[in-house]
């Protein structure tokens, strides 16, 4: 285990020691997209004590062979095509489109091998580019939660790696040599989160000395309502 990969898990660890997301020999189900944030959780994973099942949700008809067998060097795979999204190629929101309808699957999914935990492998950038979205988009304040609770509590997403910053994830995926598999879909490279992203990595460049997510990340515990209306 490399210094940066302690590092990592140690992250981990705090996230679940502070918001309880999963235990010792619990059966999860963790979504995997192909792009570097799912697998290296799910490499990080594989050094706890849970039983970890990788399912992919193949609405493109873009399946790796090459992914599963990356998959299954950790842990049970599974390949899932749906046609979901056929109906909705032409909507305006596709990616809440696409979001719902992975989502559902992975909980069906967790339902059938008798887990009720899935885990997604967002990190600390993705958080803050959510609490930017809502805020510039939807008008209002919130991002995603470490752990949220749905259908009262029967099932929960998960996102181990809350803590964690891209870059150092980035870096691990380098030093690992964690392969890549172009699995994106056919929408990801003009949508609004890669603007806000843009906007963020804008902002850091001109802003040395300062760790931008970071701040904004800790500013959602650090709340002045004596100065909100």
């Amino acid at each position: 285990m490399t210094k940066l990969e302690t590092t990592l898990i140690n992250h981990i660890k705090q996230a679940n020691e502070k918001w309880q997301m999963f235990e010792a020999g619990e059966k999860l189900v963790i979504g995997i997209s192909g792009g570097k944030d799912s697998l290296a959780c799910l490499k990080l994973l594989a050094f706890f004590d849970i039983e970890l099942t990788a399912v992919y949700v193949d609405f493109f008809n873009k399946h790796d062979d090459k992914l599963e067998a990356y998959c299954r060097n950790y842990t049970d795979y599974k390949h899932i095509i749906s046609p979901a999204l056929e109906d909705n190629f032409n909507d305006k929101n596709m990616c809440f489109s696409c979001s719902r309808q992975r989502r559902r699957i992975l909980l069906e999914t967790a339902e059938s091998v008798k887990a009720t935990k899935v885990v997604l492998g967002h990190h600390k950038n993705d958080v803050v580019e959510t609490l930017l979205l809502n805020l510039i988009y939807s008008r209002e304040i919130s991002t995603m939660n470490p752990k949220q609770a749905l259908f009262k509590g029967s099932y929960h997403i998960i996102r181990p790696m809350y803590l964690i910053p891209e870059p150092m994830l980035e870096t691990y995926v380098k030093e690992q040599n964690i392969p890549s598999f172009d699995l994106r879909c056919d929408f990801e490279r003009d949508t609004k989160r890669k603007y806000v992203k843009d906007i963020i990595k804008d902002i850091q460049d001109n802003s040395s000395g300062i760790d931008i997510v970071d701040n904004i990340f800790s500013s959602m515990s650090n709340i002045k309502s004596d100065f909100l209306p």
